[in-house]
């Protein structure tokens, strides 16, 4: 079932089990091109999590696939979700990021930017826009989940106007024994 609202095509589909709206076009900003990601761009994503493998960052989060066959596999799973969108300079078929908006009223967020297209604001512009799709296809609530040593995520969370509403740990990487205390930001629309 696809539906038009406000000029935002939103297809209604079955996944896992569970019926959910999902934005299906092409979203442009001023610089940027936003669109479901799709199988056929593994490439560039295996690129970005080798690239995110080898950065401090890599501590924060859990590890990636970085072999060819796991990176189609995920991005495969990924992109049959409906969940997770590819983020590309206007021009462009390559991928620089990813951003992804799990879930129905409540969505969790998350996000990824290879490293030289980090700190130019890219990744703020392609949430402030997904973020304004979501609230127009309904959604109330978007959640974020971070460790708070990581800086340059938590900085971008608090521009995107996320508040800090409680904390967890995590151990994202089992072979360091380290638990990460991650903080969990919202933000209402």
């Amino acid at each position: 079932m696809i539906q038009r609202r406000n000029n935002l095509f939103r297809r209604c589909i079955l996944y896992q089990g569970k019926r959910m709206m999902i934005v299906t076009h092409q979203i442009l900003t001023s610089r940027l091109e936003i669109h479901p990601m799709q199988p056929e761009e593994w490439p560039d994503i295996r690129e970005m999590f080798l690239d995110f493998e080898t950065s401090p960052e890599a501590i924060y989060d859990y590890p990636l696939p970085t072999t060819e066959e796991k990176a189609k596999e995920q991005v495969k799973v990924w992109s049959d979700s409906g969940y997770f969108y590819s983020v590309c300079l206007k021009g462009s078929s390559e991928v620089i990021g990813y951003l992804c908006f799990c879930g129905e009223q409540l969505r969790e967020m998350g996000y990824s930017f290879k490293k030289k297209y980090q700190g130019q604001g890219y990744a703020q512009e392609a949430a402030q826009e997904m973020i304004a799709q979501m609230k127009q296809m309904g959604v109330k609530r978007i959640i974020a989940e971070l460790a708070l040593e990581n800086l340059p995520s938590r900085k971008l969370i608090e521009r995107l106007g996320f508040t800090q509403i409680g904390t967890k740990k995590h151990l994202f990487r089992k072979e360091t024994g380290v638990e990460q205390v991650c903080g969990i930001f919202e933000k209402k629309l």
